[in-house]
C-alpha cells in the first residue's frame, strides 16, 4: 500500500486519538485504510463495480463534510492524521498513476 500514514502503521500518538478507546480507534483506522485501498486498487478498474468503489472512495476522501461522524475529515481529526496532507498524497499518487498509464500506450508519432 502506497499510503501508509503513521496512524495506519501504529507509530503515531496523536493528541486527540488518545481520547478514543482502542476498539473505536481500530474501527476508524479500518475505515480509513479501506477507503485508501479502494482508491488505490480500483483506479485502473474496467469492472463497473470496481470503478464505483474507486469513485466513492475518491468522493469520500475529497469531501469536506464534518456533519457525519464517519466523514474523512472527522476520522482524520480524531486519529490525528493531517487530512490535507493525505488528500495531497492521494492526488499526487493518482496523477502519477494516470501519467504512467498514458505513457504505457504506444504513441503515433507519424501524425
Amino acid at each position: 500500500m502506497v499510503f501508509e500514514p503513521d496512524i495506519l502503521n501504529g507509530t503515531a500518538a496523536p493528541r486527540r486519538a488518545e481520547k478514543v478507546v482502542l476498539p473505536e480507534r481500530r474501527l476508524l483506522v479500518a475505515i480509513l485504510a479501506d477507503a485508501l485501498e479502494c482508491f488505490q486498487n480500483n483506479l485502473r478498474a474496467s469492472n463497473p463495480k470496481r470503478q464505483r468503489l474507486f469513485r466513492e472512495a475518491e468522493k469520500w476522501i475529497l469531501a469536506d463534510d464534518v456533519s457525519w461522524v464517519f466523514s474523512f475529515r472527522n476520522i482524520c481529526e480524531i486519529l490525528g492524521v493531517d487530512a490535507e496532507a493525505l488528500r495531497e498524497q492521494t492526488r499526487t499518487w493518482r496523477r502519477q498513476q494516470r501519467e504512467a498509464m498514458a505513457g504505457s500506450y504506444p504513441v503515433d508519432v507519424a501524425s
